[in-house]
């Protein structure tokens, strides 16, 4: 019966945080919370529990009011149905993906949890019930994973920890003085990356007791690639919100990894939250491959395929959400390289899987851009350029070619999507004048945009034909975008402003003129 004891305190505070508030309704969220660490507990071993910390001192700083919120029979209606909902695929998740022999009603624990923080995220009363929501998912998928994967302490409580972020993000901003030393450091750290990278280290691992972290040449380049965005692009005061990115890229324990993508995705979204809701299912979606890998058996080859789809899926979702803030400038970038670096244990026939999800993602962006168009002439439309570059990220990073020719491009097409701006033409030039001349230097710097995009085509060609034809006519189409993106003339808000707006254009002048030093890193 103790194995079920874990499961009833959940549905007891569950209960008592729907049906109270203040101090009671708190306290009822950190039994959740005890429910889930009892569950890892019996599911993996005590030291899981460290887990817990995290979680619990977020819970303790998100007070709630003495007095249960006024709510209408439609939002009430709509909450109880939120959360059913979440339990139900919680549940289903739960005994799809079983951990072991265990007992259903001790392994769904955790997923419950994560059912509760994406009910209280989907339909809040109040801004702390949602950054509540987004803490209890970073736990949950941290629990979940090591619920599969299991880790050490010292591991699982830096998993934890990643669930602070998301109020750390809405609360905690860098003091002024420090927000240039910060920066300066940032870059700093960027370049001895690249360095490093560039020499050739041998060092494979950087291990401390149970946590470690990978320091590969692929790895060095998309944490370079992260700072060089935070210190530059970020919203001033947020730069820091870069490292949980180089976390995510660099972390050797999967929920170590996820979780601080969660993080990352809670942190950017604070003050753009256009496609939080996608970047939030694709987290959801990315994070189910290492359970998968996890729970998956010698003989199974189903879980294989679903792996592919999920890491494909996740891609579309996240590249789809990338449109505007921290989301474009971080997540984006760090997804691209995850997924780029997990695809390399995915199977050739997994692997043609993959390439048809995205490239059926390539065409739903294309398209969505067409209909919004179309639908609402007036309106301010999609960037063709950035909308066509994001197409053939998503062809190039699914082409496994022999020469690394995708891994390039999808390495030069996230520094271009997340670092190069888009240039602003001087007063003097208007109208049709303006538009040619902006199509003449539309491909500067070449190495990124050109290089990128026309790398990408023979990447795609070399994995499939119909792959590479749609990757040519994207290329076509991006020749031309600068006669379609009349909008672009003017200045742009859609990307936040830094101190250090220098760094963009000699980011940019750096890979137009070494684009071998990126062969190099990435060790093709």
């Amino acid at each position: 019966m103790i194995l079920y004891i874990p499961a009833a305190l959940f549905v007891v505070s569950l209960l008592v945080a729907y049906g109270s508030a203040g101090r009671r309704r708190q306290a009822a969220t950190v039994g959740t919370l005890a429910a889930a660490a009892w569950s890892l507990a019996l599911l993996v071993d005590p030291g899981s529990v460290a887990w817990t910390v995290g979680p619990i001192g977020a819970s303790l700083l998100l007070a709630r009011p003495g007095k249960r919120v006024n709510s209408s029979f439609e939002g009430l209606t709509r909450r109880v149905a939120t959360i059913a909902v979440a339990l139900l695929v919680a549940l289903l998740l739960a005994s799809r993906l079983p951990v072991g022999e265990n007992p259903l009603l001790l392994s769904v624990v955790p997923w419950f949890l994560g059912a509760l923080g994406a009910a209280w995220f989907t339909s809040p009363i109040d801004q702390a019930e949602r950054l509540q929501g987004q803490v209890l998912m970073v736990a949950a998928a941290a629990a979940v994973i090591l619920t599969a994967v299991p880790a050490g302490p010292v591991t699982a409580s830096l998993a934890g920890a990643m669930a602070l972020m998301p109020i750390a993000g809405e609360r905690w901003r860098l003091p002024g003085p420090l927000q240039l030393p910060v920066s300066l450091t940032m870059l700093g750290l960027a370049a001895v990356a690249l360095v490093a990278a560039g020499v050739g280290t041998s060092i494979a691992h950087i291990v401390l007791f149970d946590f470690s972290v990978d320091v590969s040449g692929a790895i060095l380049l998309a944490s370079a690639v992260l700072l060089v965005a935070g210190a530059a692009l970020t919203p001033i005061g947020s730069e820091w919100t870069a490292l949980l990115g180089v976390v995510v890229v660099s972390a050797s324990a999967p929920s170590l990894r996820w979780a601080a993508l969660g993080a990352l995705i809670a942190v950017a979204t604070v003050q753009a939250k256009e496609g939080e809701h996608l970047a939030w299912i694709a987290f959801g979606v990315l994070g189910l491959t290492p359970v998968l890998q996890g729970v998956a058996t010698s003989t199974s080859t189903s879980t294989a395929r679903v792996q592919a789809v999920a890491l494909a899926l996740g891609l579309v979702l996240i590249v789809l959400a990338s449109r505007v803030g921290v989301i474009r400038v971080l997540v984006l970038p760090t997804a691209g390289f995850l997924v780029m670096l997990a695809l390399t244990s995915v199977t050739s026939p997994n692997l043609v899987r993959l390439q048809w999800i995205a490239a059926l993602g390539a065409v739903l962006l294309v398209a969505r851009m067409v209909l919004a168009w179309l639908i609402d002439r007036s309106g301010r439309s999609a960037i063709v350029r950035d909308q066509l570059l994001f197409a053939l990220l998503l062809v190039g990073i699914s082409a496994r070619d022999s020469l690394g020719l995708g891994t390039l491009a999808v390495a030069l097409l996230l520094i271009d999507l997340a670092i190069v701006r888009i240039e602003v033409m001087p007063e003097r030039w208007s109208g049709t004048a303006a538009r040619l001349v902006l199509l003449a230097r539309s491909n500067w710097p070449p190495a990124v945009t050109f290089a990128g995009a026309s790398m990408a085509v023979i990447a795609t060609l070399q994995a499939s034909l119909g792959l590479g034809l749609l990757a040519a006519l994207l290329l076509a189409g991006l020749q031309l975008a600068p006669l379609l993106d009349g909008h672009t003339l003017a200045p742009s808000p859609q990307r936040p402003r830094s101190q250090l707006q220098w760094v963009v254009p000699a980011v940019s002048i750096a890979c137009g003129v070494a684009p071998a030093l990126l062969l190099r890193l990435l060790r093709l």
